[in-house]
C-alpha cells in the first residue's frame, strides 16, 4: 500500500514539474549560461612569510613541545594567518623522517606583512637557548637563496695597499705641543702651542689665498677627537680639513 502512494505522489510530482516547465516556456534565454567565478586577486609576494631558522634539531619524541614554544614566541609579534576551510594555521615546521629529527627552521605567516617585518627586527639574534641565536629572513630573501648556485669558493684577490693620511699627525708632535685656532676679522689661522713660547703659526690658509678663494669665512671648529678641522664658508657648506 505505501508503494502504491509512493508511485502516485511521485507521478504528481513529475506531472507538476513539467506543467511548471510549460509555463516558463519563453523566459529562458537561447544564451548559454557559462558563469566565471571571480577569485580575489592572488598574493605571490609572500611578504607575509618569514623563515626561522638556527632552531634546535629535536627527535619526534620533542617535535609538539618544541612546536609549542616557537609558536607562542612567533606569536607574540603578532596574530598568525588563518585560512577558513584550511588546516595551516600560519605555522610550520619541517620534520626529516630520515634523518629522525627537525631540521632546524620553521615557515611563519603572518596576517599582515608589517607583522612580518616586525618579527624580522625583534627576533633576528634572539637567543632561544643558550646553544642557538635565532636567525629570520623574509621569504622572498630565502627563494633567493636557494636560487644561488653552489660552487668552489675562490678567495678574492685583496687591492693594493693605499696608505691612507694620518688624520691624528698633529698629536703625534715629536714636542707634544697643542693646536689652537684663531678667528680675526676675516682671517682664520691655526697656531702649535706648548705654553712655554709664542705660539708658532701652522696653517693660515695659504694655499686659498694663493688661489683667490676662502678657506674660512665664518665660524670653526675642531672635531670631537681633533681628527678634523671644519670650516664655515656659505657658498660651498661646510668643509672638512
Amino acid at each position: 500500500q505505501w508503494s502504491r502512494v509512493h508511485q502516485n505522489n511521485n507521478k504528481t510530482t513529475m506531472a507538476d514539474l513539467a506543467d511548471e516547465a510549460a509555463s516558463l516556456d519563453g523566459y529562458f534565454s537561447d544564451a548559454p549560461l557559462e558563469p566565471e567565478p571571480k577569485y580575489p586577486p592572488l598574493n605571490e609576494s609572500f611578504d607575509r612569510c618569514v623563515i626561522i631558522t638556527n632552531l634546535p634539531k629535536v627527535p619526534e619524541a620533542k617535535y609538539e613541545k618544541l612546536g609549542k614554544v616557537v609558536l607562542k614566541l612567533v606569536s607574540r609579534i603578532g596574530p598568525l594567518a588563518n585560512y577558513e576551510g584550511s588546516d595551516f594555521t600560519g605555522f610550520f615546521m619541517p620534520f626529516d623522517k630520515e634523518a629522525g629529527a627537525t631540521v632546524g627552521c620553521a615557515f611563519i605567516e603572518y596576517e599582515t606583512a608589517g607583522d612580518a617585518k616586525k618579527a624580522i627586527e625583534v627576533l633576528e639574534e634572539y637567543k632561544f637557548d643558550k646553544n642557538h641565536a635565532l636567525h629570520v629572513l623574509p621569504h622572498e630573501r630565502a627563494s633567493h637563496l636557494a636560487d644561488v648556485e653552489e660552487e668552489e669558493f675562490k678567495q678574492p684577490e685583496p687591492e693594493p695597499f693605499k696608505e691612507q693620511p694620518n688624520t691624528m699627525s698633529w698629536l703625534e708632535d715629536s714636542c707634544q705641543r697643542d693646536q689652537f685656532a684663531i678667528r680675526h676679522g676675516k682671517e682664520t689661522a691655526v697656531f702649535w702651542n706648548d705654553g712655554r713660547e709664542e705660539p708658532v703659526l701652522d696653517y693660515d690658509g695659504a694655499r686659498e689665498k694663493e688661489a683667490g678663494v676662502a678657506w674660512c669665512e665664518y665660524y670653526v671648529q675642531w672635531s670631537p677627537k681633533g681628527s678634523y678641522f671644519a670650516t664655515l664658508v656659505p657658498n660651498r657648506g661646510v668643509i672638512l680639513w
